[in-house]
């Protein structure tokens, strides 16, 4: 025996679903934003100065946003400000007294970050050579960054190929 249906089902019209772009435009975007967000995040881009020719390497590993310390033909920049002339350098001292004041400041902000805000702070150093610099004037700035609690360093080259 079959039921009747009831009265306010009998006159109750049927409803045909659609789909909301509005919802769909949202989502879509907000993966599109997800993506070029961990897509330019994935490396590093370095722009090395006019007076700075780097040297060639068969290096894979990609360079990390940190610090960076430059040695031009005739400059030494720290994040690109020009700390001094390459011909300031004392011939005789090991420490450059200018470039270790500037990384200390540095590291004493680090510090502070540290204390503040929780970023840790990883004592790392790109140091960006001209191919033609003496070795002496690298390590004398490898020495004074090491003096000065940089002492993770990173020398940063063109990936040959």
């Amino acid at each position: 025996m079959a039921f009747q249906p009831s009265k306010s089902k009998k006159n109750h019209a049927k409803e045909e679903g659609s789909l909301n772009m509005n919802s769909m435009m949202d989502m879509m975007t907000i993966i599109l934003l997800f993506l070029l967000k961990s897509f330019s995040t994935e490396g590093a881009l370095v722009t090395p100065s006019q007076q700075l020719r780097l040297p060639v390497s068969d290096q894979e590993l990609k360079p990390k946003k940190e610090l960076t310390v430059s040695i031009a033909k005739d400059v030494l920049m720290v994040n690109d400000a020009v700390i001094m002339s390459v011909s300031d350098i004392e011939k005789n001292q090991m420490l450059i007294p200018s470039l270790a004041d500037r990384l200390s400041d540095y590291a004493a902000q680090e510090h502070e970050l540290e204390v503040d805000v929780g970023k840790e702070f990883t004592h790392e150093v790109i140091i960006e050579g001209d191919e033609k610099i003496p070795f002496e004037l690298l390590f004398k700035v490898m020495f004074t960054c090491s003096k000065t609690e940089f002492y993770k360093m990173r020398l940063l080259t063109i990936r040959k190929g």
